[in-house]
């Protein structure tokens, strides 16, 4: 254990390849019902965190809404689908479909893992911060886990399609 394993650094997670390929075929099987020629788009999981404040005289509230999303992506028409879930994948909500001239700016920041798309117009700018975990490692190591707020996916094998896309939208 190295010094850093003394602080809590990340553990490894066995992954249960059978829970995560069921949580897969569930998220195609949404997409597809959900949203027209399905079929033709790749998908991944996100998640993005909504973090709201309030302040009061001497204290200071804050919280966390996390979402889930499938995000669906087609490289030919470069169209990019957030189709918002339930972390159990039982309730499904409206899809909303972007494309390059839709989007004002987008941005990756490394350091923590985030994507950022901003749209809307020059008087209402709407954004919007996602995460696209590649592995449940990435999501199972976050302190706040729990099955309820996060689907649990594994994505390495579909994460690399998913940034090339992300590079060519972003152009």
């Amino acid at each position: 254990m190295g010094l850093f394993g003394l602080f809590g650094g990340k553990k490894t997670i066995e992954l249960d390849k059978l829970k995560s390929d069921e949580n897969k075929n569930r998220m195609r099987e949404i997409f597809d019902g959900k949203v027209n020629n399905g079929s033709e788009y790749k998908i991944v999981y996100a998640y993005s965190e909504d973090i709201g404040g309030t302040n009061f005289a001497v204290l200071r509230t804050v919280s966390y809404k996390y979402r889930s999303f499938i995000l669906g992506y087609k490289k030919n028409d470069l169209s990019l689908i957030f189709l918002e879930v339930s972390p159990d994948l039982s309730q499904v909500g409206e899809a909303l479909l972007y494309r390059p001239q839709d989007v004002k700016k987008t941005n990756f920041i490394k350091m923590v893992g985030s994507y950022y798309l901003q749209y809307g117009n020059s008087f209402k700018k709407e954004f919007f911060n996602f995460f696209v975990p590649e592995t449940i490692d990435e999501i199972v190591n976050h302190d706040w886990y729990d099955e309820d707020t996060f689907t649990y996916i594994d994505q390495r094998d579909e994460h690399n399609g998913w940034v090339d896309f992300w590079n060519k939208f972003c152009k």
